[in-house]
């Protein structure tokens, strides 16, 4: 008769936790539209509550860009999040 070693006992959980999209953006320069076209860019720095957190900032309006070292921006105000682009391409009409 063959006993199975470590039978009836908890294995330990050895995979690694898989990281949520917010995790994975902190600390990495990212940019945010918001549903009413500010655009923020900044480095991802937390999330606090209903917040978005971006320090060394450009907040770029209609008419005006502010360069700010904070700033929180509301989750509901988000249309979108992305990582810095590595290149843009104009697009040939």
């Amino acid at each position: 008769m063959v006993e199975e070693k470590g039978k009836g006992k908890s294995k330990k959980k050895t995979e690694k936790k898989k990281k949520s999209f917010l995790d994975l953006l902190l600390g990495k320069p990212v940019v945010i539209q918001s549903r009413f076209g500010i655009i923020y860019e900044g480095t991802f720095s937390a999330k606090e509550g209903d917040y978005y957190i971006l320090t060394q900032a450009k907040i770029m309006g209609r008419n005006r860009i502010a360069y700010v070292d904070l700033v929180g921006i509301k989750r509901e105000t988000i249309a979108h999040i992305h990582v810095e682009p590595k290149k843009i391409e104009e697009i040939e009409k």
